[in-house]
């Protein structure tokens, strides 16, 4: 069975716990890799005051920029960027 860095293997004609295991093993390794490529700028968030509504007909400057420090808090917090 051939692999390629970052593919998931074929599959084989019946099931073969290798293959399956070899699958799980791929996918959580690109996982790992684009956590660490999304992660490895560090974001710093000032004067930041939490806004989860935007109405994008009539907003200000500062509170596009509160939405989206939420988004970049609420992305620090779950883990997919540093």
């Amino acid at each position: 069975m051939t692999t390629y860095k970052g593919r998931l293997p074929s599959p084989p004609n019946e099931y073969d716990r290798r293959w399956a295991s070899q699958l799980i093993n791929q996918i959580e390794s690109n996982i790992s890799n684009l956590n660490l490529s999304a992660s490895s700028s560090v974001y710093t968030m000032t004067n930041v005051t939490t806004d989860r509504t935007l109405d994008a007909n009539s907003t200000t400057t500062a509170e596009l920029a509160d939405v989206l420090g939420t988004l970049i808090t609420d992305l620090k917090e779950r883990g997919i960027v540093s």
